[in-house]
């Protein structure tokens, strides 16, 4: 018997199509609330896994994102995905795991605002952010007045994806991933699998560009969490790949 790690689920046990959703840094599965909804609704079963570190769960032996990826592994060895989504780390768990997807059973991949390649500069930016939401502790109201297209259940879920997690998370992941540099792991993509990348930050777009058998959609106005301004629009292009 496989053993898998924490995760949510939506849909019925018997669905016969699945999704995978891979949340990402400071975060936990419930950031998905609304895609996973929407795909039970059409007839998924939806499993969201939290990542090692998050949500009460202990760390891996390292940070790196491979280590995130392997511990999800029980769950390709289980059954076969039909979509599989990630946002942010979360998308380059996924990267990490196109290895392991099948051969020759379609697979649609979405990944979800990812930074696939990080200067060291970025790094340093991307720790003052990180951090900020960590010693600041966000209220809902303080992110809704923010981000204007979240729900209430959209805000509480981000404030609880970052008080239950570890404190030293950022840091310990952004330090554990040198260099920051995953576009390379495109190359894994199987034939059979579709690959979009949906894009929230213009400045994404270059390290995306030379993958021309990559879908890539940019959102005009739009922030990082685009799970919760747009989650139609992520299930529409998962399920875009299916239908093509």
């Amino acid at each position: 018997m496989t053993t898998v790690p924490s995760a949510s689920q939506w849909g019925s046990p018997t669905a016969n199509k699945r999704a995978l959703l891979i949340h990402g840094l400071n975060s936990s599965s419930h950031t998905f609330h609304r895609v996973a909804s929407a795909l039970a609704a059409k007839g998924y079963l939806v499993v969201a896994p939290n990542l090692l570190g998050h949500a009460l769960r202990n760390t891996g032996v390292d940070f790196k994102v491979q280590t995130l990826a392997d511990d999800l592994l029980p769950y390709l060895q289980a059954a076969e995905y039909d979509i599989v989504i990630g946002h942010s780390m979360g998308a380059l768990v996924v990267l990490s795991l196109l290895k392991y997807l099948p051969k020759t059973k379609p697979t649609s991949v979405v990944l979800i605002d990812p930074s696939l390649e990080i200067t060291a500069e970025q790094m340093v930016n991307g720790r003052v952010r990180f951090s900020t939401d960590v010693r600041t502790n966000p209220t809902a109201e303080d992110y809704i007045a923010l981000n204007p297209l979240w729900t209430r259940e959209d805000a509480i879920w981000r404030v609880l994806g970052t008080q239950i997690g570890r404190s030293t998370n950022s840091d310990d992941h952004i330090d554990g991933n040198v260099p920051w540099s995953f576009s390379h792991l495109i190359a894994d993509k199987p034939a059979a699998a579709a690959l979009t990348i949906l894009v929230g930050e213009p400045s994404k777009l270059e390290s995306i560009a030379k993958f021309k058998e990559v879908r890539t959609v940019l959102f005009s106005n739009a922030s990082h969490w685009l799970q919760h301004e747009f989650p139609e629009v992520i299930v529409e292009e998962a399920l875009r790949n299916i239908q093509e």
